[in-house]
């Protein structure tokens, strides 16, 4: 809610269509994940003048701008920063110092993300762009500034619009830029294959001639014989276009569908989901999970499990021991409805009120495991060291209350991240390594191997991480007082493997070959992400990770003949 110092406290969707939109509880947690007390509402706007009245009220904190409103926005503000003008188009809406309305546009920043994680191959190749609105525009220009790709097949059913899109690209890019204009399904079979094909108009059933005839165009291009490229609809209502069923039927990656199997389900994802329905209580959790359940169902994906049941080992207060006790009856409780059996422990990283003591840690270790072998289905537990854990931070000391622990249903889970970033890589350290690092983790991993049964390893997470420009101390942008520096490193400036363009360091591939060849692992592998880049506000943020997180899959399968 505003403050006295800053009245900002709402933040919209504006367009037509958005009231299904899954993005108020991921804004909702970026925005309390940054200290900001906003609400972000999917707000349904018949006139773009309603759109504009909400982003005038003093409680204005920013806004998306989506179809049909992208183009008729401008007007209606003070001012459009550079790519808001060059492209035609808004996308976001923010206030400046002064009070004033400003547009950007950062759609392109999405469509270049989406394109090149499914694949980089089609750069300088021909193109298909369906549609010729504002998110026309930044299609084009992230097809020919960033992809360069310098002819593109234009599909649209009002020639209106065509024409004005054609003279404002002769206008911007002149003869850099050849936009052919494909009226008939004709056409299609004289011109060189495409390999990216952007789509940027509503799903609907066509009615008329000219879209029956857009259509036919559109699945000639994509049953072309020739090789298959990405595919991507800008389109988010259905989920499953008819142009994304049409280009998965033909052999096209689908640049909006990852192509991930899995997922790890965070408590606090359910927590702000729940708040969308009411206070966070039993009834509006369980409701919480079905409705995560449910989306996981419609993408095909499986929950890998829940976590993190945060600092439950080696609490001196045995009240508190007792209420963490009670509290896991409700994670039983959920992981049900989530349709998963594994529970994750991170190790405890408090500073006051816990116990390095291992017979304390192991005795509270064994009392949840025997809870979960009393569930029906089994409840497993994934025991995780923390780089940064208060008494347990290394695999050596996880192996260890594993081994005593001595249950089926408990077991660890191996993270490159925290392994690497632990034994080999110090965010302090003006190296940014530990002293001996090489040697140390080659020493490390061969213990590894030897000494921890692959039975007990309940999946595994595959992570990189930024080398810091100067040492993690205070004076650091990322440094906290209090707060260990390889967790404010962790929390700030993970990266997926294979991203050395962003400052990735780590040897994660040294890691992950030891547990997924040396060691034999077979299961689930997690790309999990912790990054300042997830606070971005821009509504592409989680599909273009999505897409550079399996992107780092495919090259680690690839490498390790996985």
């Amino acid at each position: 809610m505003p403050s006295e110092t800053d009245p900002r406290a709402y933040a919209y969707l504006v367009g037509v269509g958005v009231t299904h939109s899954i993005a108020p509880p991921m804004h909702n947690y970026i925005a309390k994940a940054l200290g900001h007390d906003w609400t972000f509402i999917a707000k349904e706007c018949p006139t773009v003048e309603d759109a504009v009245e909400l982003f005038r009220r003093s409680d204005f904190a920013g806004g998306v701008v989506t179809m049909p409103y992208k183009r008729t926005i401008m007007d209606h503000l003070d001012g459009l920063d550079e790519y808001a003008i060059r492209l035609g188009a808004c996308n976001n809406v923010y206030r400046t110092s002064d009070g004033k309305l400003r547009g950007t546009n950062t759609d392109w920043r999405g469509i270049k993300g989406c394109l090149l994680g499914a694949s980089a191959e089609g750069r300088g190749k021909p193109a298909v762009l369906i549609g010729a609105g504002g998110a026309a525009r930044a299609a084009i220009f992230t097809l020919h500034d960033q992809l360069e790709c310098r002819q593109i097949y234009l599909v649209n059913r009002d020639r209106d619009e065509v024409k004005v899109l054609l003279e404002e690209v002769k206008q911007v890019y002149g003869d850099g830029l050849e936009i052919i204009y494909v009226e008939r399904v004709e056409q299609v079979a004289g011109l060189p294959s495409p390999y990216y094909i952007v789509g940027t108009v509503p799903d609907a059933e066509p009615s008329t001639p000219d879209e029956v005839e857009v259509h036919q165009i559109i699945g000639s291009f994509l049953s072309t014989p020739q090789e298959k490229g990405v595919l991507l609809d800008m389109c988010f209502k259905p989920r499953k276009t008819r142009i994304l069923q049409a280009g998965q039927a033909n052999g096209w990656k689908t640049a909006a569908k990852a192509g991930f199997k899995g997922v790890e389900i965070f408590y606090e994802d359910l927590e702000y989901l729940a708040k969308e329905k009411g206070p966070v209580n039993d009834s509006t959790l369980f409701a919480a999970a079905q409705e995560a359940r449910a989306i996981c169902d419609h993408y095909g994906l499986e929950v890998i499990g829940m976590q993190p049941f945060l600092f439950y080992e080696g609490l001196t207060d045995r009240a508190q021991h007792q209420e963490k006790i009670e509290r896991l009856k409700l994670w039983f409780a959920i992981v049900k409805i989530l349709g998963t059996d594994i529970i994750q422990i991170p190790s405890n990283f408090q500073s006051e009120g816990i116990s390095g003591d291992l017979d304390l840690i192991v005795s509270d270790m064994i009392e949840v495991a025997d809870m979960g072998l009393k569930e029906e289905p089994v409840v497993r537990f994934a025991y995780e060291n923390l780089a940064w854990g208060t008494f347990i931070s290394t695999w050596e000391d996880l192996w260890e209350v594993v081994r005593r622990v001595d249950r089926p249903n408990f077991g660890c889970c191996l993270d490159t991240f925290n392994i690497a970033g632990r034994v080999w890589a110090d965010p302090a350290s003006a190296s940014g390594k530990t002293p001996g690092a090489d040697a140390a983790l080659a020493a490390s991993l061969q213990s590894l191997v030897r000494t921890v049964d692959v039975n007990k390893v309940f999946y595994v997470q595959v992570v990189d991480a930024e080398r810091m420009q100067q040492p993690l101390i205070e004076g650091h942008p990322f440094y906290v007082e209090g707060q260990p520096a390889r967790m404010s490193w962790s929390r700030n400036a993970r990266l997926f493997l294979y991203e050395q363009e962003r400052g990735g360091y780590l040897p994660v591939v040294q890691v992950a070959e030891a547990f997924l060849k040396r060691l034999g692992f077979e299961g689930w592998v997690s790309m999990e992400l912790f990054s300042r880049s997830m606070a971005d506000p821009d509504p592409t943020v989680p599909e273009t990770h999505a897409q550079r997180g399996i992107n780092a899959w495919r090259k680690l399968a690839e490498e390790l003949d996985l």
